[in-house]
């Protein structure tokens, strides 16, 4: 009987190829490890935790500790905010408002505000007595607390405008009240003036006298209100500067009417 001859399946190219992919695998292994052997630690925990992220996504967690705060590498400043209450009078309303509460003034001292005023209202007896024109040590120390918010809202003023206030009383003194309201607001034009905390051309002393009373003059009470010194604080922007109206007047510009509307008046003969 022949025997039969044993055939050769050329199976030797099978164990050739597993064992190149074996050195090619340890070769790669070899190279990681000198890689990793020259990196710090932080960067190597990255790569583990690479490897993490890859076997359990859902338990990953990067943090980046070389830009923790306090690290060289963060040292920029933080950003800031632009803050819009800056562009009002605020911070000069709260430190009238502060002084007048502290010192028990809600009686003798109105104060007011809204986006485009801060208005102060002065009893006389905070301010003058009488029928003078000095300026009592109490109106003082209270045009000292405004002179210092006036420093800290300075670019934001339009004017400031000081109007002076008399009484009518039974007999005929239209005379003196007229050049004593006058003189009581320019004592305080010049007060906050001497303290040099805005521009001069921003004050502005008007003298009502009589003619603009906020209470009945038939009581002393009335009488009492009626004489008083005001202080209107204009934001920039707002309503249009008086002393700006009457300097184009007699300049003969053409006055600036925005945000005011000026009625036509048509003179038939």
């Amino acid at each position: 009987m022949a025997r039969k001859s044993k055939q050769y399946n050329g199976g030797g190219a099978s164990w050739m190829e597993t064992y190149s992919d074996m050195v090619t695998l340890l070769l790669t292994f070899f190279i990681m490890l000198y890689a990793m052997s020259t990196i710090d630690s932080q960067k190597y925990a990255a790569i583990i935790e690479a490897f993490n992220k890859q076997m359990n996504p859902a338990a990953f967690h990067v943090q980046d500790t070389s830009t923790e705060p306090g690290s060289e590498e963060d040292k920029s400043p933080p950003e800031t905010v632009a803050d819009d209450d800056e562009a009002n009078l605020d911070q000069l309303y709260a430190m009238l408002r502060q002084y007048i509460d502290e010192n028990d003034l809600t009686e003798q001292v109105e104060l007011q505000k809204s986006e485009e005023y801060v208005f102060i209202r002065f009893s006389d007896s905070v301010t003058f007595r009488g029928y003078s024109d000095i300026l009592e040590m109490s109106g003082r120390a209270i045009l000292d607390v405004l002179a210092d918010g006036l420093t800290l809202v300075d670019e934001y003023i339009e004017e400031v405008i000081i109007a002076g206030h008399t009484a009518e009383v039974e007999y005929d003194k239209t005379d003196i009240d007229r050049s004593l309201s006058t003189d009581r607001a320019n004592v305080v034009l010049r007060y906050l003036e001497n303290k040099e905390v805005i521009h001069p051309s921003k004050y502005l002393a008007i003298g009502y006298g009589l003619y603009s009373p906020i209470a009945d003059n038939s009581t002393p009470e009335g009488r009492a209100k009626n004489r008083r010194v005001e202080i209107y604080i204009s934001r920039k922007g707002y309503p249009v500067s008086y002393t700006k109206i009457i300097q184009d007047t007699i300049n003969k510009e053409d006055i600036k009417t925005e945000n005011v509307d000026y009625q036509q008046t048509t003179i038939i003969d």
